[in-house]
């Protein structure tokens, strides 16, 4: 049996999931963070312990099976030469075909379908990437020191931040200092410094679920950092879409686990979008990134048997 892999490699995770040519699931693994920015050498070995374990659980499942492609989406593949040495691996590893494009390429395929439009991305980090009459162009995803506005770790740092206003200012502590200081077995605001200036990106953004939780039981500062993230989203979102010239309706797909899954985000985000913007249709499918390398197969014509 003849298949392809996608791949989906961000901040936190990475995926990977063999498809039949006719776009049937088949096989996934799963493994630790695929941003190769963060660490090149972690995040390549996490990106081949998920692809050898979508092939292996395949071979377990019907013996034999060829490769054809494997699509990778990758974030800060397409920083410096990394693109070409990532892909040289690769192949090198699994003989077969690689193509790589940054992660948002691949979700913009899943979601939008191969066709034009805008994918705003929000998860740990975040990003928005469009396609309009041949034309390609992101805004946002310049990584958590330069951007990652309305991302999980935006979220989360506001949350810290908001707490040493607290602090500075002689407030009584909010439920979301408290709850924050709790996770951290502190009672002490100044040690958030050590954890802030030490802990990773992805440790970091673990604490924007406190901020969901709360905000659910309508904590204040917890529901406006939400809505300042919608915001956030939004603009970089309406940039984007004036970058690539749009003058008639688009689709305006969403991903990723802030967009996808916290209300009070997505409904910022879609308000301030309808209103600023005319004729916009938001897409909020929830569907695999790696489903987009059925839609780049098809389209480019890559991995397709005959070649």
């Amino acid at each position: 049996m003849k298949y392809i892999i996608g791949v989906d490699g961000g901040a936190t995770k990475t995926e990977a999931v063999a498809y039949s040519l006719e776009d049937q699931e088949l096989s996934e693994g799963y493994s630790g963070f695929g941003n190769i920015i963060l660490d090149f050498d972690k995040a390549v070995k996490n990106i081949i312990k998920a692809i050898q374990q979508c092939i292996n659980k395949l071979e377990e499942q019907d013996g034999q099976g060829e490769c054809l492609c494997i699509y990778l989406g990758i974030a800060g593949i397409e920083v410096s030469d990394n693109l070409e040495k990532v892909e040289t691996l690769l192949k090198e590893k699994f003989g077969c075909k690689v193509q790589g494009f940054h992660d948002a390429q691949l979700a913009h395929a899943a979601i939008l379908k191969g066709e034009d439009g805008i994918i705003t991305i929000s998860g740990t980090g975040s990003v928005s990437y469009g396609l309009y009459k041949g034309k390609q162009a992101r805004t946002g995803g310049w990584g958590h020191i330069l951007g990652d506005e309305g991302s999980g770790y935006a979220i989360a740092l506001a949350a810290f931040k908001r707490m040493t206003i607290e602090e500075d200012s002689g407030w009584v502590r909010s439920k979301l200092t408290q709850t924050i200081l709790s996770k951290l077995n502190s009672d002490q605001v100044n040690d958030i410094r050590d954890f802030i200036y030490s802990a990773s990106k992805g440790e970091i953004a673990a604490y924007a679920p406190i901020v969901v939780e709360l905000a659910k039981a309508s904590e204040i500062n917890s529901v406006n950092i939400l809505k300042q993230a919608g915001k956030d989203l939004a603009i970089m979102t309406e940039r984007l879409y004036k970058k690539l010239g749009i003058n008639e309706p688009v689709n305006i797909g969403v991903n990723g686990s802030i967009l996808s899954k916290v209300d009070i985000v997505r409904k910022e985000f879609s308000s301030s979008l309808e209103r600023d913007l005319d004729s916009i249709n938001i897409i909020a499918e929830d569907i695999s990134a790696t489903k987009g390398a059925c839609y780049l197969n098809r389209k480019q014509r890559l991995c397709h048997p005959e070649r």
